[in-house]
């Protein structure tokens, strides 16, 4: 799990990029949503890293007695979508508005095909109980 230094180093992180973003704006403002987007990705890359990943197994130790693949499942579909959704906000901020709508359409699509081996074993179950 994230101690407290590493959080505070991230949010001293946070700062610091909104520091520069907002010195690059006015020394480079034609740049600004290249440098921007650079960042972003580069921010993310790192929370992802030393938060999100960590913080999706301390919850998936968490639910250990659940069945196997189902914490494992909806932790990392939670992640996903969440992911998705950043990524989508910041394709629309950039003016990309359908380009951000089929990115998150996509996700959501690849979260479904993560539990359909799931769902079709639900579903010979429930069969196999209604035939009977």
């Amino acid at each position: 799990m994230v101690d407290d230094v590493g959080l505070m180093a991230i949010l001293f992180q946070v700062i610091v990029v909104f520091l520069i973003l907002l010195l690059l704006s006015f020394a480079v403002p034609k740049l600004h949503p290249l440098l921007y987007t650079v960042i972003f990705f580069f921010f993310l890359f790192q929370v992802l890293l030393f938060i999100i990943i960590p913080f999706g197994k301390t919850y998936v130790q968490l639910f250990q007695p659940l069945p196997d693949p189902f914490a494992k499942l909806l932790i990392g579909s939670a992640i996903l979508f969440f992911l998705s959704q950043l990524i989508a906000n910041h394709i629309e901020e950039a003016g990309y508005r359908s380009l951000a709508a089929l990115s998150h359409f996509v996700i959501k699509i690849a979260i479904l095909s993560l539990w359909i081996p799931q769902t079709t074993t639900l579903i010979e179950i429930l069969t196999s109980l209604i035939s009977k």
